[in-house]
Order: structure tokens, then sequence, then C-alpha cells
């Protein structure tokens, strides 16, 4: 039986939980929080384990350091730019990228009919600032620029749009 989470069954299939430091921080006190396999642990929600002593385990397989991800990369992030095209929007953020000392990896940008779109995926490993930090940066740089600016952990992103 599981203490923590559960499983959405929509027909035969069984969805995936994201567990975040939110969710985690609603089972302080505990020693040992299980949740079912194929549940994605963020970093932070690892670390936080990590300093309040707690075990974690996905199905069976205890969760030993703050490095579990199941497979993916949480150093990498994936931001996304929406708004009226106009001059400055790539320099604008990034700028804010650059004196953060964050690496742009791949970067993917379009304009049709006056709308603009960007995805970045960036190297967050060496950020001189938190990436809470970085996201309120790039989301105030965007509405200088009158754009939409979003950013999330490669990990989220890609749990968020798994089908």
């Amino acid at each position: 039986m599981w203490t923590a989470g559960y499983y959405k069954l929509i027909g035969y299939i069984f969805m995936e939980i994201l567990v975040t430091l939110d969710v985690l921080k609603q089972y302080k006190g505990e020693k040992v929080v299980k949740f079912p396999p194929d549940t994605l642990v963020t970093k932070e929600a690892r670390m936080y384990a990590v300093k309040q002593g707690m075990e974690l385990y996905v199905g069976e397989r205890k969760v030993y350091d703050s490095d579990y991800s199941n497979g993916i990369s949480s150093v990498r992030a994936v931001i996304s730019v929406i708004g009226e095209d106009r001059v400055g929007i790539i320099a604008g953020i990034s700028d804010v990228l650059a004196r953060a000392n964050v690496n742009i990896l791949d970067i993917t940008q379009t304009a049709i009919e006056g709308l603009f779109t960007m995805i970045m995926v960036v190297d967050i490993a060496d950020s001189k600032i938190s990436f809470d930090e970085l996201k309120n940066q790039l989301s105030c740089r965007g509405e200088e620029l009158s754009v939409r600016v979003d950013a999330q952990r490669e990990e989220v992103f890609h749990f968020m749009h798994r089908i």
C-alpha cells in the first residue's frame, strides 16, 4: 500500500505523478514516504528530503540521493517566449542569461505575421543565481519587452508534456 501519492486510472492507463517541493512539504516529519512506480521527484523535492532525513521510495526503489531524476537531466531548463515581434527580444533575453552565466544549448525562433515565438534549452548548472531568481529576472525582462517569458526545469517540462 502506498503511503503517499495515488494512481489515476483513465480507462486502463495509469498516469505518472510529479512530486514537487510543495507536495513533499506536506509530509514533513515523516521518515519514510512512498510513491507509486514511475513517479517523478523533482530535484528540489529530493534535496528537501535529504535535509529533512526522509527516505523516499518510488515503487519499491529507494531514492538514495538528490541526483535521482528518473534519468532526466535536472541541470537544463526550457524557456519559452511569446509576444508581438519587435527588435531586441532575443538580445534582451540572452542578456539576462549571459549575466547569470546560463549557457544557451539550443534555440529556435520564428516570427509569423507579427507574432514572435522562441524556445530555448539552456544549461543552468553553472548559474550564478537560483533558478527562481532566474525565472524572476526573465519575467521582468519579458515585461520590459512586452512578451511573456516562461521557464521550467527540463524534468518538469518533460513530465508535463507526456501523453
